[in-house]
């Protein structure tokens, strides 16, 4: 009994010694879960501490839906009549959802609330919010540089930019690919497997009502269901500026 009892403090403390703060940028309410759902579900299982930032308040689904011809108008036709400021509160109620089943603690759970696609003239701001989450932090999960949405390249700015001001050279930084292709060095890739977490994602997608009206992102969710790995390119600080998506 006692060698048992020894054996099960030896694992707490190895647990303590090797738990990370991980901060996971996302520039609207569902990207974790485009980037890397199954990955933050695997590092919250191994006992992180894993933070989450919701950037902008997807406000323009809506409206950028509906003029690109994006939207199912059907699914979507309660939101029509409303204003942004209404969509953006609804944008981030289902973030805090989303979140919470996720298994983030409330204090882990942070809201830049910046408009939707507005996000590129908020990056001062972002810049100093950011330093408040990530100055203890030992690894930071964020979107691509070089990046062709505008809330997710001003997301890869506003992180970075923080870091760089804050000296964390000890800090790695994992960078995920959406909207652009991922061009790292082959040493500088890893897979994480999380086949045993792609239900589990498709089922927090159901959280995101909102998104799931836009085409793309409803077509995108099924293939949750096929998800084997989650890839990253990763970087230490030195790394700034040096590489097409760092």
């Amino acid at each position: 009994m006692k060698k048992k009892i020894l054996f099960l403090i030896l694992v707490l403390k190895w647990y303590e010694l090797n738990e990370m703060k991980i901060v996971v940028f996302a520039p609207h309410p569902d990207d974790e879960i485009f980037g890397c759902g199954g990955s933050i579900l695997k590092w919250i299982d191994e006992g992180h501490d894993v933070h989450i930032v919701y950037v902008t308040d997807n406000r323009a689904f809506y409206p950028w839906g509906l003029k690109d011809n994006k939207i199912n108008e059907e699914d979507a036709k309660e939101y029509s009549n409303l204003s942004g400021d209404e969509l953006g509160r609804i944008g981030l109620a289902e973030a805090k959802i989303v979140a919470k089943a996720f298994g983030f603690p409330e204090k882990s759970t942070h809201l830049f609330k910046f408009h939707d696609q507005d996000a590129l003239n908020q990056i001062d701001n972002g810049i100093e919010l950011s330093k408040e989450i990530i100055n203890d932090a030992d690894r930071i999960v964020l979107p691509s540089d070089n990046n062709n949405h505008p809330d997710h390249q001003a997301t890869h700015i506003m992180a970075k930019r923080a870091a760089l001001d804050l000296e964390l050279k000890d800090v790695e930084f994992y960078v995920y690919a959406i909207y652009n292709i991922l061009k790292t060095p082959m040493k500088r890739q890893i897979k994480i497997r999380m086949g045993q977490y792609r239900n589990r994602i498709y089922e927090l997608m159901k959280g995101y009502k909102t998104q799931l009206c836009l085409k793309d992102t409803n077509l995108g969710w099924q293939t949750f269901k096929f998800r084997r790995a989650e890839r990253f390119g990763i970087y230490k600080l030195e790394d700034a500026n040096r590489f097409y998506n760092f």
